[in-house]
C-alpha cells in the first residue's frame, strides 16, 4: 500500500516519545513530529507535509479554535485525538458553559490510555479507543526493602494538584515513618519534621529512588496513566492512588488514604520487606514496550485503512 506519514502534534515531550517508539517498530512508515503550538516554523512546515499525510495524532484533546486542525479537517485528513492529563476536565467545563468548540471532536477518533478518561471524554458524546501507550524504564527490583518508608512527588509550582496537603496529612497519622517527597525544595508552611524534601532528582536517582521505595503514593486531583505509577509497580512497590486500576490500592480521601496506608505498611511487613512479585510480573506483562506498540500499532492501521 506504500509508506504512510503520519504527523504528529500536541504535547512535545509525548509526541516525540511516541515518534520515537512508533518509528523503532514501524520503519515501513514515515513519523513527523511538529511542534504546531510554540513553533512558528513547524506551523508552516505542517502545512506543506498535511497535503502528503494520511493521519494526523494530536496529543492533546482540543476543544477549542486550532488552525492547523482547521487544515486537518478541511482536507479531510484522518484524525486522533489522544487526550491527556486535564483536557479532558477543561474539554467538560467548556461543554458546561456552552463554550466548547466541537469542530475536531466531532470529527476526529479519541484514544485515552485510562478507564477514568474514557468515562470523562465519553460524556463529551463520542466513541472511544481505550489505547495504552505509556511504559517505564526497566529497573531492577531491590531483594529485600531496607527501610519501610513512602515515596511521593509533588511539584513545587502545583502543590495542591499532587496532594502536598494530604501528605502533611499522613505524615501526622505515621510519625515514625520517613515521606520522601521528590520534586519539592522547600516551602513556606511548617510540615511534619518526617517529611523530607528531595528536591529535583535526575533519572538514575529518580530509578533509585523508586527501586528503594516499599510505597509510592500518589494523591493527585487528576491524572493520565502516570509513568512514575508504572514504574513503581514495575520494582513491586505498593501504590496508592486516586484513581483505581489493576494492581493499585484506589482511595478517594485522607480517611481512605490513611487507612490504606496502615494496611499496606502490615502486607509489606507479612512478606518481610520482599518487593511484591505479583506487580512486577503484571506490570512486566501489561506495560511492555513492544507489547504496547503492537497494540497502538494495530489501531492506527486500522484508521488508516478504514
Amino acid at each position: 500500500m506504500g509508506r504512510k506519514t503520519i504527523l504528529i502534534t500536541g504535547l512535545p515531550i509525548f509526541a516525540k516519545k511516541m515518534r520515537d517508539d512508533l518509528a523503532s517498530f514501524d520503519s515501513g512508515n514515515r513519523y513527523v513530529v511538529l511542534n504546531t503550538y510554540y513553533s512558528k516554523w513547524d506551523k508552516i512546515r505542517f502545512l506543506c507535509w498535511l497535503p502528503f499525510a494520511s493521519l494526523v495524532i494530536s496529543f492533546n484533546g482540543v476543544s477549542d479554535r486550532s488552525q492547523s486542525l482547521d487544515w486537518v479537517v478541511r482536507l479531510r485528513k484522518k484524525l486522533i485525538l489522544q487526550w491527556m492529563g486535564t483536557d479532558a476536565l477543561l474539554a467538560m467545563e467548556r461543554q458546561k458553559k456552552g463554550i466548547i468548540f466541537r469542530k475536531y471532536i466531532d470529527y476526529a477518533t479519541h484514544f485515552v490510555d485510562s478507564p477514568w478518561q474514557q468515562e470523562e471524554v465519553k460524556s463529551l458524546g463520542v466513541d472511544i479507543h481505550v489505547v495504552p501507550f505509556k511504559y517505564g524504564r526497566e529497573i531492577d527490583p531491590v531483594k529485600k526493602y531496607q527501610s519501610i518508608h513512602v515515596l511521593t512527588y509533588v511539584a513545587n509550582s502545583r502543590k495542591v494538584f499532587y496532594g502536598w496537603e494530604s501528605i502533611k496529612v499522613a505524615a501526622q497519622a505515621f510519625p515514625e515513618i520517613e515521606f520522601r517527597v521528590v520534586g519539592m525544595e522547600t516551602d513556606e508552611a511548617t510540615f511534619p519534621s518526617n517529611i523530607r524534601l528531595m528536591g529535583w532528582l535526575d533519572a538514575q536517582n529518580m530509578a533509585e529512588e523508586l527501586r528503594n521505595a516499599p510505597i509510592f503514593l500518589r494523591m493527585t486531583e487528576h491524572d493520565g496513566f502516570s509513568v512514575s505509577v508504572i514504574e513503581a509497580l514495575s520494582v513491586g512497590a505498593e501504590v496508592v492512588w486516586t484513581h483505581p486500576s489493576e494492581c493499585i490500592h484506589y482511595v478517594r480521601n485522607d480517611e481512605e488514604m490513611n487507612h490504606k496506608l496502615a494496611e499496606v505498611f502490615k502486607l509489606i511487613e507479612a512478606r518481610n520487606g520482599i518487593p511484591n512479585k505479583e506487580t512486577i510480573e503484571f506490570c512486566n506483562k501489561t506495560y511492555n514496550r513492544h507489547h504496547l506498540m503492537v497494540i497502538y500499532l494495530d489501531e492506527l492501521q486500522k484508521i488508516i485503512t478504514a
